[in-house]
């Protein structure tokens, strides 16, 4: 993580105040009253002590995505200048804490740095200390920081957050296996404020999500009581020839939703243009084998027009509208 400097170590490193509102203009940035990073490399001599590095230990600068990870990242700043600030009992929690253990919220969440200190709470812009019971084996150390370990991290974002934030989170943390059902299910018999979202956040979290764009279907399909749409399922043509594996397809009736992130075009190896063609030419297998296939986009997410068509689609293709029309 990016080193973050308080205002006493850039003087003790020989800036002057006209070197810091300098280098503020350059690769200097101010993350809280007091506390400074660099994010950036510079050439500058008199900016040459913000940048220690050695041949084997380069400097290390906040990455700079240009969409909603940078939020992350600047986050993550807070979350570096806050470590001074933690007792020996406290550990960074939530959103911090699922941050320091590599898994991002699938949208920017929170503003505030959050750290969990047993007998104490406080709720300020910046920063969240809650009053919760932290046992040993509920902390460990990511680098130098002390955190809740995963299965904690994501129980506190299950019982503290909405679905739309926790359920792709833990999706991504089952997927790859990086915790069980059972270690999530051991935090929930503990607490009472909270148990009820909790419990459906387990529920709708699933390792077959390969995506948090996927999970925030599940959850939109769950927030407008749309069932029976199960995801990564392998789908074949009349003949039997296999055409893919569909995001989602209805348990009982020829529909599938497809989620289409930006990765699935900007991340494959022969580019965007033929992974819009091979997209297309699957959906026309799909259509031509009798599917009715709805793809949704990131927007489509955040609104409830094609997910009503989705619901509209299973209720006139249900049993009652079948035995109508027979």
């Amino acid at each position: 993580m990016a080193r973050v400097y308080t205002k006493q170590e850039l003087i003790r490193l020989g800036l002057t105040e006209k070197d810091v509102r300098n280098a503020l203009r350059c690769c200097l940035r101010r993350v809280r009253r007091g506390f400074f990073a660099p994010v950036r490399p510079c050439d500058s001599p008199a900016h040459a002590s913000l940048h220690p590095h050695t041949p084997t230990q380069p400097a290390d600068y906040p990455h700079t995505y240009g969409d909603i990870r940078d939020h992350s990242e600047k986050l993550k700043l807070l979350i570096r200048s806050r470590l001074p600030d933690l007792q020996p009992t406290d550990a960074f929690s939530h959103i911090s804490a699922a941050l320091l253990h590599g898994i991002q919220p699938p949208y920017p969440a929170t503003e505030q740095v959050e750290f969990t200190r047993i007998g104490y709470h406080a709720n300020f812009p910046e920063l969240r200390i809650y009053d919760r019971a932290l046992t040993r084996s509920d902390r460990v150390r990511v680098g130098e920081f002390l955190v809740t370990d995963l299965a904690r991290t994501l129980a506190d974002l299950a019982h503290d957050y909405p679905l739309e934030i926790s359920v792709p989170m833990i999706s991504e943390a089952l997927h790859w296996r990086r915790v069980g059902r059972s270690e999530l299910d051991d935090h929930l018999s503990s607490r009472r404020r909270g148990s009820r979202t909790a419990r459906s956040a387990f529920d709708l979290a699933d390792s077959r999500h390969e995506s948090q764009g996927e999970s925030l279907c599940a959850v939109k399909f769950h927030r407008l009581g749309i069932r029976g749409m199960v995801p990564q399922v392998d789908v074949y043509d009349r003949a039997g020839s296999f055409i893919g594996r569909a995001d989602f397809r209805h348990e009982d009736l020829p529909l599938i939703a497809e989620f289409h992130g930006l990765g699935k075009y900007y991340l494959n190896a022969d580019g965007p243009d033929r992974a819009s063609k091979d997209n297309h030419k699957r959906h026309m297998k799909l259509t031509n084998a009798g599917y009715t296939v709805f793809n949704l986009v990131w927007a489509d997410l955040f609104r409830d027009e094609l997910f009503v068509a989705i619901k509209q689609r299973i209720a006139e293709s249900g049993p009652q509208h079948r035995e109508r029309g027979s």
